[in-house]
């Protein structure tokens, strides 16, 4: 396996785990089939329509099939953090090269040119560009500025379990259900990492600068100013939900 270092903007250091062609091949299959069985429906739909409304009915859905087959990746891509259907079945997710979260703007481009990547045959460029790239990008990766990787199941470690336990006894805040979209890698690294290292930071600066993390995701995710658990409980109970199995 192909480790990718990446240095994030907040000077943290990490590495990716990068999805090998065989793999990439095999979500993107399930996502074809994904995408075929949709059309079929539509198509069916539209076979009917044919037969009411004539010819204009496969104008229609000629544009229906271009949009559906293009805006599966793109929707889900989007809306799952990197992941497809077949993606999420293998493991898999796209990221952007710098550690960042995907902009749509990533997203849209590199399944635009997803279609380049099935010339001139079954995804013959594409193949062709995974194989021989190093890193394993087709041409649509490379423009974008993506990466496929294989995502980690890592656990929260023992000791922000329990001391999350114990934080939350009688104390309550609720936490955004889509939390692991909303908060990137690069942050969940840097989370875990001063939540690991805060028994060693002095007393004031371990207070302001749970202080600072704390108020910053309060006001981002709308969590309730009200809640019972301090700054730094707030930061642990956080960071175990993100790396929750």
């Amino acid at each position: 396996m192909l480790d990718y270092p990446v240095l994030t903007p907040e000077n943290v250091r990490f590495h990716h785990t990068l999805a090998g062609p065989g793999t990439r091949l095999m979500a993107w299959l399930l996502d074809l089939l994904v995408v075929m069985g949709l059309l079929g429906v539509v198509g069916m739909v539209f076979a009917i329509a044919a037969a009411i409304v004539g010819e204009y009915a496969t104008a229609v859905y000629g544009i229906v099939a271009f949009v559906l087959s293009t805006g599966y990746w793109i929707v889900l891509e989007h809306r799952w953090d990197g992941r497809t259907l077949g993606k999420r079945a293998l493991g898999l997710r796209v990221v952007g090269e710098r550690g960042l979260r995907l902009t749509l703007g990533q997203v849209v481009l590199r399944n635009l040119l997803r279609l380049v990547d099935l010339l001139p045959g079954p995804a013959a460029v594409g193949a062709l560009f995974c194989i021989l790239h190093p890193e394993h990008r087709r041409l649509g990766d490379l423009v974008a500025g993506t990466l496929v990787v294989r995502e980690r199941k890592v656990g929260a470690p023992e000791r922000i379990r329990g001391a999350t336990e114990l934080a939350q006894r009688g104390a309550r805040v609720t936490l955004p259900r889509d939390l692991r979209r909303r908060v990137p890698p690069a942050e969940r690294e840097l989370l875990l990492d001063l939540c690991m290292r805060r028994d060693a930071l002095d007393d004031a600066v371990r207070m302001d600068l749970f202080g600072r993390v704390a108020a910053d995701y309060r006001d981002r995710l709308s969590l309730d100013q009200g809640s019972e658990l301090s700054d730094e409980n707030l930061i642990l109970a956080l960071t175990a939900r993100l790396f929750e199995d």
